[in-house]
């Protein structure tokens, strides 16, 4: 497994790592804690050193599902996140901060969260949700350096809104953040001219979220498609959203079908070949699909060609992303 500098931090961690939403046990239908544990367990065999997880994750279940199985790996690099407090997470721009992460909710979340992890220190602390008109506020900020200060994170981060890719930007610039989580996927390739020039500028880290854009670009959809009871993708989304998913997948396919490589494999190699990327968390609790993530860690980059082409697609408004689940 290859690793990546995590920015200008000192923290190293494995280009391909794992999300843990789908282990929550509530929105993506529900396994059992042995095959979640199984899951974790086969991406530490598999390579895979860095683990994202959040207190909104089953109401905190994932944090201490995650910090059971990884109590034994000391060295494994784990990152969560802060949810709102008021619990609105796609912030309207009129939203005060100070409702959503005031500087003792974050210190009250972040000992939660240690509690949880069974770990006396996070190695990366997102906030969960942004805002854009928060541009100008930083007692967050000071909340988050005390934190450091204390020993109790290593890394300040922020998780930026579905299709929102930019919203943190003022923050970058201003050398507060040093890791920004964002959709980025061949569906979604905003980030590339929106954050990236930015995080590369100011040495700020990267984690691509939702690389098979909540399971389109790898499941095969069809326009009748179901989803398990209480899955999130059949209760939160638009009535078009899978026709619309459906849609744009069909525009990746044909390029796909000219190479040697699975839908999977091109949707993680396409991410990884930026270099401003330090990690893609792909989301699972299936051994299988742990297992081949991982592996796509050893093949070779794209081709020019086939990068072109999927870069064109987005450049022709054919793919232009859609709602993953988040803010």
């Amino acid at each position: 497994m290859k690793k990546r500098q995590l920015g200008n931090t000192k923290i190293k961690i494995s280009e391909v790592g794992l999300g843990t939403w789908q282990m929550s046990g509530d929105v993506w239908g529900k396994k059992t804690e042995a095959e979640y544990c199984q899951a974790i367990e086969v991406a530490i065999e598999a390579g895979i050193d860095y683990f994202d997880t959040a207190l909104e994750y089953g109401n905190g279940y994932c944090e201490q599902l995650v910090g059971k199985v990884l109590q034994g790996y000391p060295s494994v690099v784990i990152s969560s996140k802060i949810p709102p407090q008021c619990d609105e997470w796609s912030a309207k721009p009129q939203g005060n901060i100070d409702d959503y992460f005031s500087p003792a909710w974050i210190s009250k979340c972040c000992e939660t969260t240690l509690k949880n992890l069974r770990r006396e220190c996070i190695d990366i602390l997102f906030l969960h949700t942004w805002n854009v008109a928060w541009g100008e506020r930083t007692e967050w900020y000071e909340a988050m350096v005390k934190l450091k200060e204390q020993g109790k994170i290593r890394a300040i981060g922020v998780s930026v809104g579905d299709r929102r890719a930019s919203e943190a930007n003022s923050h970058i610039e201003a050398g507060r953040i040093d890791v920004v989580m964002a959709v980025y996927n061949v569906l979604e390739q905003e980030p590339e001219y929106t954050l990236f020039p930015m995080a590369k500028k100011h040495q700020v880290g990267i984690i691509a979220r939702c690389p098979f854009s909540s399971g389109a670009l790898v499941s095969n959809w069809t326009s009748s498609q179901k989803f398990p009871e209480g899955d999130w993708r059949g209760l939160w989304t638009p009535d078009d959203w899978v026709a619309k998913q459906i849609e744009m997948v069909d525009h990746i396919k044909p390029i796909v079908k000219n190479t040697n490589l699975s839908m999977s494999a091109i949707g993680l190699k396409y991410i990884l070949n930026n270099q401003t990327v330090t990690s893609v968390i792909p989301g699972s609790s299936s051994p299988e699909h742990i297992r081949n993530n991982a592996s796509v860690t050893a093949l070779p980059n794209l081709s020019e060609d086939i990068l072109g082409q999927l870069q064109q697609l987005w450049l022709d408004g054919k793919v232009h992303g859609a709602y993953n689940g988040g803010a």
